[in-house]
Formats: structure tokens, C-alpha cells, sequence
């Protein structure tokens, strides 16, 4: 590798999309100019969050209530490592897969810190609490 080059090499990016975002057929690609157009907006350092609007029909991630949607995967994952904790008579009790089921609720409940509403947090986090009680009472 050159260690004498100061300048990273250049990339050139052809659009080559046929359609628009509102799914209009798009005008043949004119030739690209040479250099591109300075931004009009100043552009974000690598790492840096850039803030976008957003679109006026849509609602935010966090809305303050509980998610339905949220809480049924919470259940679902809870009855499964339950299931797995205590058996049926058609399949044994296997707590290595329990133990791998509240791991994947420790993981969700680690990465969706501060973006749950209190009730979906209180839920998990007290869900996460019986099902880890209850793995080390059964061991």
C-alpha cells in the first residue's frame, strides 16, 4: 500500500433508480457532471446522527403508550420459556432452552432502555424477574 498518498480515492456514485419516491417513471439520466454540486445543507462528521423531519401523516416511534404489539412479544417469549421451563407430557422440561429464551428477553429489555413506555418497562422487567426466579427454584 502507498503511504505516500494524502487523499483517499475518489468514488463516484451513479443513480440508476427508473422510478421516483412517489413512483413517477424518472427522466433518462442526463450526463453526470464532472463535480458534484456542493450540498446545501452542511454534511454530518461519520458517527454523527442526522436529524430528519418527519413525513406529516406518520407518528413517532414513542408515543407514550403502551405497544400492543410489544407487549405480545413479550408474552409470547415468557410463555415459551415457561413452557420449556416445566414440560408437558409429550416433551420433557429443557432448561438450557429456557435459559436461552430469558436471555433473548434480557437482550430486548437491555437494548429497548429508555425507548419503552413505563408500563412496557414495568412489564418486562418484572416478567424478566419471575421467569429468572423461577429458572434458579427449578434447577
Amino acid at each position: 500500500m502507498d503511504e505516500t498518498r494524502s487523499e483517499p480515492p475518489k468514488i463516484k456514485v451513479v443513480d440508476r433508480r427508473k422510478f421516483s419516491a412517489e413512483g413517477e417513471p424518472l427522466e433518462a439520466p442526463a450526463a453526470a457532471p464532472e463535480q458534484p454540486p456542493a450540498p446545501e445543507e452542511p454534511v454530518a462528521e461519520f458517527g454523527t446522527p442526522i436529524e430528519t423531519p418527519l413525513p406529516e401523516n406518520s407518528t413517532p416511534k414513542y408515543s407514550g403508550q403502551p405497544s400492543a404489539r410489544f407487549l405480545e412479544l413479550v408474552a409470547m417469549l415468557a410463555g415459551q420459556a415457561e413452557l420449556l421451563l416445566v414440560g408437558t407430557e409429550e416433551m420433557p422440561a429443557e432448561p438450557a432452552e429456557a435459559q436461552r429464551v430469558i436471555d433473548y428477553l434480557g437482550v430486548l429489555e437491555e437494548k429497548t432502555t429508555g425507548n419503552l413506555s413505563a408500563e412496557e418497562s414495568k412489564v418486562l422487567s418484572s416478567i424478566l424477574y419471575q421467569l429468572r426466579t423461577y429458572f434458579l427454584q427449578r434447577k
